[in-house]
């Protein structure tokens, strides 16, 4: 009966993070979609100050040769969490403080703690639970452990010893991620914990001195596509990762 018992425990944990992770995921699209019907506000500026920092190296017909979709799911993520649209605030903070009448309590409460709680890093991949969805990573750059429900991470087999790029956020205690840029690094957490991908480069105090200010987020994207990104010609994104891109987008147009 015991045994029963913690089996129906999980199962029902299970559940609930499921519940509370696709909730979060429909708080962020409910945001996106705001943003989208108001883009003229703000999607011109945002593309230049993008482009012209990461400099991609597709626009000067040099590999990566990335999709344009997985080129705009980067750079949405970066205007909706990070571009300074408004007296300082990102478009996320901005809906946050000015929110569309109706907006429903919770979801307003939960957009609050992503604005609170959200962070972009690399992270070491130190165990992963299929089962359960979790997923124990430390943050490369503080070295703090945090415990994500990430069952998309988890399930990739491949996705086991080095470092994986993405964004998450804690939402009444629970730690998930909250954007489509997933980027896997397969070489050795040690082998890039100094000057990694994402890092300020000795050789950026030359090529791009404004990159010391920059965010984190923005010089990972930088390295791995930008005409002078110290990673560019090792970079991939896998066919599988633009088709799961490309499929999640058309999922959400198809429900806007």
């Amino acid at each position: 009966m015991d045994e029963k018992r913690t089996a129906s425990n999980a199962t029902a944990g299970r559940r609930d993070m499921q519940k509370q992770a696709a909730c979060v995921a429909g708080d962020i699209d409910a945001v996106a979609r705001y943003w989208a019907i108001r883009k003229q506000e703000l999607l011109a500026d945002a593309a230049s100050a993008f482009i012209s920092f990461v400099e991609p190296a597709f626009l000067y017909d040099m590999p990566p040769f990335i999709e344009p979709d997985s080129f705009n799911v980067m750079f949405t993520e970066w205007m909706l969490f990070e571009y300074p649209f408004r007296n300082d605030r990102t478009p996320l903070e901005e809906y946050a403080a000015h929110p569309p009448a109706g907006a429903k309590a919770l979801h307003l409460d939960h957009v609050r703690q992503i604005c609170e709680t959200q962070i972009f890093s690399r992270f070491i991949i130190h165990d992963k639970d299929t089962r359960s969805g979790m997923a124990a990573l430390e943050d490369i750059q503080t070295a703090r452990r945090y415990d994500v429900y990430d069952p998309e991470l988890c399930k990739r087999a491949r996705w086991r010893s080095g470092t994986i790029g993405e964004r998450v956020a804690c939402v009444d205690g629970l730690w998930v991620p909250i954007a489509n840029t997933r980027l896997y690094d397969r070489a050795a957490p040690a082998d890039t914990a100094l000057d990694g991908p994402g890092f300020f480069h000795p050789e950026d105090r030359v090529r791009k001195p404004e990159a010391e200010h920059a965010s984190f987020y923005l010089r990972l994207v930088r390295d791995i596509i930008g005409i002078d990104g110290r990673y560019r010609h090792t970079a991939t994104i896998p066919p599988e990762e633009e088709q799961r891109t490309r499929a999640h987008r058309n999922a959400r147009s198809q429900g806007a």
